[in-house]
């Protein structure tokens, strides 16, 4: 074969290829979310951290072949990755109970204990020493300074 028949042939099987890839591990993500039933007829289990590995991958391939892919790759690789992402963030919130709320990466702040009020020192008293009973029936002397 010559060697533009030849470089045609790769070209057309590398879309084939690459398609493929993209779905290979677009399904191993759903596996891991548990989308794809399992094959024993048990439970599909979920695996939060295997499938953002499998969505990291997705994303780095997306990163790595930018502006190299044609109209039909593009479109398979971003509406993977978008299908992918609504799923794990649908999946993990509902793991956590909270259905249709989007997911942040921080923790919900947690609210200060009240604290009871405490009458202001009396003029003079700041700088005195307060001794709270210790439960080994030790003292310890702390100091409260005033700026009253």
């Amino acid at each position: 074969m010559s060697d533009e028949k030849q470089q045609s042939e790769q070209n057309r099987e590398l879309p084939s290829t690459f398609s493929q890839l993209v779905v290979m591990i677009a399904t191993s993500a759903l596996q891991q979310l548990g989308q794809v039933p399992d094959p024993s007829g048990q439970r599909a289990e979920v695996n939060l951290e295997g499938a953002q590995g499998m969505i990291d991958i997705l994303e780095a391939l997306n990163e790595k072949t930018k502006g190299n892919l044609d109209e039909a790759e593009k479109k398979i690789l971003d509406d993977s990755l978008t299908m992918l992402r609504m799923q794990y963030v649908e999946i993990k919130n509902a793991s956590q109970g909270r259905p249709g709320e989007p997911q942040t990466d921080a923790p919900p702040k947690a609210e200060p204990a009240p604290q009871p009020e405490s009458p202001p020192p009396a003029e003079g008293e700041g700088d005195q020493p307060i001794q709270p009973a210790d439960s080994s029936g030790e003292s310890k002397t702390r100091y409260r300074k005033s700026y009253g």
